[in-house]
Protein backbone atom coordinates (compact mmCIF):
# COMPACT_ATOMS: atom_id res chain seq x y z
CA UNK A 1 0.00 0.00 0.00
CA UNK A 2 1.23 3.47 -0.85
CA UNK A 3 1.29 6.69 1.05
CA UNK A 4 -1.73 7.69 3.08
CA UNK A 5 -3.63 10.97 2.82
CA UNK A 6 -5.03 12.55 5.96
CA UNK A 7 -8.59 13.76 5.52
CA UNK A 8 -11.24 15.30 7.71
CA UNK A 9 -14.89 14.36 7.26
CA UNK A 10 -18.17 15.07 9.02
CA UNK A 11 -20.29 12.03 9.83
CA UNK A 12 -23.65 11.35 11.39
CA UNK A 13 -23.23 10.55 15.09
CA UNK A 14 -24.09 6.88 14.67
CA UNK A 15 -21.19 6.18 12.30
CA UNK A 16 -18.31 6.90 14.72
CA UNK A 17 -20.13 4.79 17.31
CA UNK A 18 -20.25 1.88 14.85
CA UNK A 19 -16.60 2.38 13.96
CA UNK A 20 -15.63 2.41 17.64
CA UNK A 21 -17.63 -0.78 18.26
CA UNK A 22 -15.72 -2.46 15.43
CA UNK A 23 -12.39 -1.23 16.86
CA UNK A 24 -13.27 -2.74 20.24
CA UNK A 25 -13.77 -6.12 18.56
CA UNK A 26 -10.27 -6.15 17.14
CA UNK A 27 -7.51 -4.47 19.16
CA UNK A 28 -5.16 -4.39 16.16
CA UNK A 29 -7.58 -2.05 14.37
CA UNK A 30 -8.03 1.66 14.79
CA UNK A 31 -10.64 4.04 13.41
CA UNK A 32 -8.67 4.73 10.26
CA UNK A 33 -8.16 1.07 9.41
CA UNK A 34 -11.82 0.23 10.01
CA UNK A 35 -13.06 3.13 7.89
CA UNK A 36 -10.57 2.34 5.12
CA UNK A 37 -11.64 -1.32 5.08
CA UNK A 38 -15.31 -0.33 4.91
CA UNK A 39 -14.65 2.15 2.10
CA UNK A 40 -12.67 -0.42 0.12
CA UNK A 41 -15.47 -2.99 0.48
CA UNK A 42 -18.06 -0.44 -0.61
CA UNK A 43 -15.90 0.57 -3.56
CA UNK A 44 -15.46 -3.05 -4.69
CA UNK A 45 -19.19 -3.67 -4.33
CA UNK A 46 -19.98 -0.57 -6.40
CA UNK A 47 -17.51 -1.63 -9.10
CA UNK A 48 -19.03 -5.13 -9.22
CA UNK A 49 -22.52 -3.67 -9.47
CA UNK A 50 -21.45 -1.37 -12.31
CA UNK A 51 -19.87 -4.29 -14.15
CA UNK A 52 -23.06 -6.36 -13.80
CA UNK A 53 -25.19 -3.47 -15.11
CA UNK A 54 -22.85 -2.85 -18.05
CA UNK A 55 -22.80 -6.56 -18.90
CA UNK A 56 -26.60 -6.68 -18.92
CA UNK A 57 -26.76 -3.57 -21.13
CA UNK A 58 -24.23 -5.12 -23.52
CA UNK A 59 -26.16 -8.36 -23.93
CA UNK A 60 -29.47 -6.52 -24.23
CA UNK A 61 -27.99 -4.41 -27.03
CA UNK A 62 -27.02 -7.40 -29.20
CA UNK A 63 -28.82 -7.90 -32.48
CA UNK A 64 -30.39 -11.34 -32.99
CA UNK A 65 -27.55 -12.54 -35.24
CA UNK A 66 -24.95 -11.33 -32.72
CA UNK A 67 -26.80 -13.07 -29.91
CA UNK A 68 -26.97 -16.32 -31.90
CA UNK A 69 -23.23 -16.13 -32.62
CA UNK A 70 -22.49 -15.48 -28.94
CA UNK A 71 -24.66 -18.42 -27.87
CA UNK A 72 -22.92 -20.68 -30.41
CA UNK A 73 -19.50 -19.71 -29.07
CA UNK A 74 -20.69 -20.30 -25.49
CA UNK A 75 -22.00 -23.78 -26.38
CA UNK A 76 -18.77 -24.72 -28.17
CA UNK A 77 -16.51 -23.53 -25.36
CA UNK A 78 -18.67 -25.21 -22.72
CA UNK A 79 -18.54 -28.48 -24.64
CA UNK A 80 -14.74 -28.22 -24.92
CA UNK A 81 -14.38 -27.34 -21.25
CA UNK A 82 -16.29 -30.47 -20.21
CA UNK A 83 -13.65 -32.61 -21.97
CA UNK A 84 -10.75 -31.16 -20.00
CA UNK A 85 -9.29 -33.57 -17.45
CA UNK A 86 -7.88 -32.07 -14.28
CA UNK A 87 -5.49 -34.12 -12.24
Amino acid sequence: MGAKAKVSITLSEDIPARVDAEVRKSPRDNRSSVIERWLRRASRAAAASTLREETVRYYESLEPDERAEDEGIARATSKSARRIRYE
